[in-house]
């Protein structure tokens, strides 16, 4: 038996979303430097999809990251791909003086509350504001709605901290951290995640 069949395969799918410019692209792009094995990718209507296949403890598991388009137009979509994903992933830029009322906005459309999240702010302001205050201003507001909604709060000011940062592991122990190492994921099957 090869060693690739000897663990067990387990399929989720996480939804990003957030503003144009926001930082989603970077957030995918991030969590797929983590691994050397197959991604695919795929864009039907301006959803983009990225299917990564990873190890996680003793799990093969494969995450479709799906990316929705920040177009209002796509607003009414969010709660049919919400309800269908383990794990939603928000992304806003600090520099965005509307980040806080656009998560606000996404998270309303949503209309219930992820299994499980992420609240991802990347970007640097300039570093007059960042001692005026300023960026303190803007991430408390953000770390008050992750409290509320129960989502895990990340911070990274640059793409390179983004890409060093384990996005994907941060995201498989989220929604497969209460699986015990060598333990069968049955119990998962049913909670937005499948095995094969």
């Amino acid at each position: 038996m090869a060693r690739e069949e000897q663990f067990a395969s387990i399929s989720f799918q996480v939804l990003v979303i957030g503003s144009r410019g926001s930082g989603k692209s970077a957030f995918v792009r991030a969590a797929g430097s983590e691994t050397e094995r197959s991604q695919e990718e795929e864009i039907a209507d301006g959803v983009q999809m990225r299917k990564i296949t990873s190890l996680y403890n003793t799990f093969t598991t494969v995450v479709d990251f799906i990316e929705m388009p920040a177009d209002d137009r796509y607003v009414s979509l969010l709660p049919h791909f919400g309800g269908s994903a383990a794990c939603v992933a928000l992304v806003v830029n600090i520099l965005d003086p509307h980040g806080h009322t656009d998560l606000c906005n996404r998270l309303a459309a949503l209309g219930a509350p992820p299994p499980c999240g992420l609240l991802v702010v990347q970007g640097s302001l300039p570093a007059l504001s960042a001692a005026s205050g300023e960026e303190r201003r803007r991430l408390d507001p953000l770390r008050e709605v992750a409290s509320r909604w129960g989502l895990k709060f990340l911070r990274f000011e640059s793409m390179e901290q983004m890409e060093r940062g384990r996005l994907l592991h941060a995201v498989c122990d989220l929604v497969l951290g209460d699986v015990p190492e060598g333990a069968d994921p049955m119990h998962l099957v049913g909670r937005r995640v499948t095995r094969s």
